[in-house]
């Protein structure tokens, strides 16, 4: 499990982290639940991403952005 898994499965115990997956160049967890596209707190993006976010979860990590809105809210914003 990499840094990103451990951050999400802590902010979200109570729904486990099944895998990853590149996507676009991001890496997109899966959940048991859910799924979240990780936007790093390196990312020339970020600031995009925090602005976005209201389902996903903020750690100090990575701000993960749910699937079904903010992802493609955030890829859309950024051009992808």
């Amino acid at each position: 499990m990499d840094k990103y898994q451990k951050e999400l499965q802590r902010l979200k115990p109570e729904d486990e982290v099944q895998g990853t997956e590149d996507f676009k160049g991001y890496e997109f967890i899966g959940t048991a639940g859910h799924g979240y596209l990780v936007v790093p707190k390196e990312d020339k993006n970020y600031s995009i991403a925090q602005k976005i976010i209201s389902y996903g979860y903020k750690g100090d990590l990575a701000v993960y952005l749910e699937e079904d809105c903010e992802a493609g809210e955030f890829l859309t914003a950024i051009k992808l």
